[in-house]
């Protein structure tokens, strides 16, 4: 994959993940594009420009967007604004309130505070709800719904079961606690850092035993 100019600082790895891509009628009726049935591409990158940073929650929320996604239009290009999403958490409720931002971003699925849309049309107010309904104790679950099709993808994400070494882990939770307070020596720091990133490029790039942490069920509405 290309890069962009302004991407050249990243590491690589994070410009090398797939990206995602959709149509957007919205766009499209608004002369936006120079081209009919232009497609809009974004990236992992992208998630990261937006939070400011990348994580396990940011390739958490990217790769279940992914898998729900190829999930709902099985080889089509997906159409942003035709898919409503429900959060099964609060918003303010650990890691949920993250998650809702990188669907948002990808998706165009608003809450209320979304745009109204054109009289009947192109509403993204919200196409993304919050219910505080657990449906599994252990698992961060996340449903997506095709408004043309009525198809429903849920997801379901086990954070605690990404594969990282202990030993590591370890590591990286005591270096963290030094990062915070500014207590870390420079070859620290970049320690830090590269344990950091590596849970992530795992998570994204390598996808180790992703069917035990990443699961994706369809039904019908």
């Amino acid at each position: 994959m290309r890069k962009r100019e302004n991407d050249s600082n990243f590491r690589d790895f994070l410009t090398a993940i797939e990206p995602i891509r959709f149509r957007e009628p919205f766009a499209e009726t608004l002369g936006v594009f120079t081209t009919e049935d232009a497609v809009l591409e974004y990236t992992f990158v992208d998630i990261v420009k937006m939070a400011g940073h990348a994580c396990p929650t940011t390739a958490g929320a990217y790769l279940c967007c992914q898998a729900a996604l190829k999930a709902l239009y099985d080889g089509e290009t997906p159409v942003r604004g035709d898919v409503s999403i429900t959060i099964y958490g609060e918003p303010d409720e650990g890691v949920f309130g993250v998650f809702s931002h990188v669907f948002c971003l990808l998706t165009g699925a608003a809450p209320a505070s979304g745009f109204r849309g054109l009289g009947h049309k192109f509403r993204r107010k919200d196409l993304l709800q919050f219910n505080p309904k657990k449906i599994e104790s252990k698992a961060l679950c996340f449903e997506f719904k095709r408004s043309d099709t009525d198809l429903i993808v849920l997801v379901k994400f086990y954070p605690h079961r990404i594969p990282f070494p202990e030993e590591k882990s370890k590591r990286l939770a005591a270096l963290l606690e030094k990062v915070i307070w500014e207590a870390e020596k420079e070859i620290e720091r970049k320690e830090f850092q590269d344990l950091w990133m590596a849970k992530v490029e795992d998570m994204l790039v390598n996808k180790n035993n992703i069917d035990e942490w990443l699961k994706v069920e369809k039904r019908k509405a």
